[in-house]
């Protein structure tokens, strides 16, 4: 009833060419607006390469025995210490 469905099949090279795609839409096109119109001045710091290539953090918060740890024994389809 509540089993797990079968994950698709993660495609890396996919993953690199739509990242590629992103970096040369932004340094080509927003980032020259960016640039024009100050907004490293009063908005947010402007993005550099390698904030693109940073690998992404996530934080995972909740009160005491909520499942945090299930849930990320889910996402994984394994067990880590915990």
């Amino acid at each position: 009833m509540f089993g797990r469905k079968k994950r698709p099949q993660f495609d890396a090279g996919a993953f690199d060419s739509v990242l590629d795609g992103a970096k040369s839409l932004y340094f080509g096109k927003v980032r020259p607006l960016e640039d024009q119109y100050l907004v490293d001045r009063f908005h947010y710091s402007l993005l550099n390469p390698a904030d693109l290539d940073a690998k992404p953090m996530v934080m995972l918060v909740g009160q005491y025995s909520t499942g945090k740890t299930t849930f990320i024994r889910y996402l994984l389809e394994r067990d880590f210490p915990g």
